[in-house]
């Protein structure tokens, strides 16, 4: 999963004896790019939650040294950044892959954990991922750090907040072990941030796990899970 990526082809090369990641645009970056702000826009207008998406000017800044290094300032690791361009980003290679490989091949439910700290820790500091999904975050060693800055927001509501609890949890229901991944993820997530898990959260991770799932069958059976202890009631 480490090297699946809607918007750049993603190669491990080696350049000085380092190994690194070079990220290069697809002719169909801007395409998919649409498709997502405007699935998130329409998401939030058919929940009653109409929220702007970031410019297309923005996708890139967000990707850049600036953005890292605030998020550093809160706790949170990113991959170190080697280069960027129009065109190409280049980072630092991290062995361990993404956490959904790794929790799908039967690793530590405290990798959840951290994804979930990581969500808390951006939106007690006021920033949104959009994109969540547990491919967006990487294992090095024992600690998990997060990738994949395109599309965060200096913003935290109801809506882009349950967007980024509801992307982790879709991008995670088509595993067998998804009830003991999901309560991990929201342990780390209280952990760091305050109130509880809002109804929107379930709801569009409903509506995004369809395009997400690789087991229908799997996914049903999880979507069908009681999550009414923690639901907030309106």
């Amino acid at each position: 999963m480490y090297f699946v990526n809607w918007q750049r082809k993603v190669s491990l090369e080696e350049r000085n004896g380092q190994k690194m990641i070079v990220k290069r645009n697809k002719s169909s970056k801007r395409f998919h790019e649409f498709l997502i702000l405007y699935a998130y826009s329409l998401i939030s207008i058919l929940l009653f939650h109409p929220s702007a998406p970031i410019a297309f000017s923005e996708i890139i800044r967000n990707e850049g040294y600036e953005m890292r290094r605030n998020l550093r300032i809160i706790g949170i690791s990113t991959p170190l950044l080697l280069s960027i361009s129009e065109t190409e980003l280049i980072e630092e290679y991290i062995e361990g892959g993404d956490v959904y490989r790794a929790l799908a091949s039967g690793g530590n439910f405290m990798l959840a954990y951290a994804a979930g700290r990581i969500t808390g820790k951006a939106h007690q500091a006021g920033y949104t991922f959009v994109d969540n999904k547990a491919q967006n975050y990487l294992v090095r060693g024992e600690s998990v750090i997060r990738t994949d800055l395109g599309f965060m927001k200096k913003t935290i509501s109801s809506y882009s907040g349950s967007m980024d609890i509801g992307s982790f949890l879709a991008s995670v229901m088509d595993l067998e072990t998804y009830p003991e991944i999901s309560k991990s993820f929201y342990d780390g997530y209280a952990c760091e941030a305050e109130g509880n898990l809002s109804y929107l959260s379930i709801i569009i991770r409903n509506l995004l796990s369809v395009g997400f799932s690789t087991s229908s069958i799997t996914t049903l059976k999880n979507m069908l899970l009681d999550y009414r202890s923690l639901v907030k009631r309106s």
